[in-house]
């Protein structure tokens, strides 16, 4: 009698971890817990009788054993998606364009590619960029270069489907160069002694976080330093230039790479939350629904884990 094969969902973690070579960005891109990676690999490995990793200190390696299994069943779940999405959605290969921030698109979405193409190698898909991200951007439809968008909003676009996908803090951020052992990151005004950078579609950032503390109408004695692009304006920040109000989570994968540090501990929750937007008459399209429902899904994982690891530990209040 044959043994019983091990779970589908301990070969999906076996596959992320052989693929990314590490339990906590297979966590981190599975949006559960690295100890649950760990024990699903340990599991496995206790029904083979041997190892499938080598445990090192700067990282993990495939054992020889561990190599052949993750190319067989790489191959093996790429015939299970292919023949699932053309059960489901025919052979007919799927095309999306999708309107989107460079910042929600380098810092959230692009990490989370992988696993979308992994899921739905039936869909493709093409980026029209918007290199704004106030909150007040309107989504217009009616041209043929989007199909959807990713907006940050309060989820009400005239005759558009939307869903919510991340909710959206401000808190101020810089590098670890620029901050001595003697900072306190619970005294507000200790921050007016910094150059405070500033985004110019967003002017009035530093002043709305400001607003949620005890020192609402604080400045700085330094400079204020002013960028018209989001991607130079976080550059001079990790460079040590100064501090600057960022997104959160969008700012965290520069924070665990220790690139950037909290500068204070109050997050001012924004009024506006990302949004997947697509017109009404659009969101029963098949390509806008396999993308809209993996998004969602990942969406609200993402967030789940970010509130238990980040949120349910940070002050409230200045």
């Amino acid at each position: 009698m044959s043994r019983r094969l091990p779970p589908l969902n301990t070969l999906w973690v076996f596959l992320a971890a052989s693929r990314l070579l590490s339990f906590t960005k297979a966590a981190d891109e599975l949006c559960i817990t690295r100890s649950a990676v760990s024990r699903q690999i340990k599991n496995l490995e206790d029904y083979f009788g041997f190892q499938l990793f080598e445990r090192h200190k700067v990282g993990l390696e495939l054992t020889e054993q561990g190599i052949i299994y993750a190319n067989a069943i790489s191959t093996i779940f790429a015939d299970l998606k292919i023949a699932t999405n053309e059960l489901h959605h025919g052979t007919q290969e799927l095309k999306l364009s999708l309107g989107i921030s460079a910042t929600f698109n380098s810092t959230w979405l692009m990490s989370r590619l992988c696993d979308l193409e992994q899921r739905h190698p039936e869909l493709s898909l093409s980026f029209f960029t918007n290199i704004y991200d106030t909150g007040n951007e309107s989504v217009d439809f009616s041209g043929d270069q989007m199909d959807a968008a990713i907006r940050l909003g309060k989820g009400k676009w005239a005759d558009c489907h939307s869903d919510k996908l991340i909710d959206i803090y401000v808190q101020p951020v810089c590098s670890p160069s620029l901050l001595d052992e003697h900072f306190q990151q619970s005294d507000v005004t200790s921050l007016a002694h910094f150059n405070w950078l500033h985004y110019g579609h967003l002017s009035d950032l530093w002043h709305q976080w400001l607003a949620g503390t005890d020192a609402p109408d604080l400045q700085t004695i330094k400079r204020n330093i002013v960028f018209d692009n989001v991607s130079v304006a976080t550059q001079a920040a990790v460079d040590g230039l100064g501090i600057i109000p960022m997104y959160r989570p969008l700012a965290d994968p520069l924070i665990k790479e220790g690139k950037l540090v909290v500068a204070h501990d109050y997050m001012m929750r924004k009024k506006e939350s990302y949004y997947f937007v697509c017109s009404e008459s659009y969101q029963n399209d098949s390509a806008v629904c396999v993308f809209r429902d993996w998004i969602v899904d990942a969406a609200q994982k993402a967030q789940h884990k970010w509130n238990q690891d980040v949120l349910d530990k940070t002050p409230s209040e200045a």
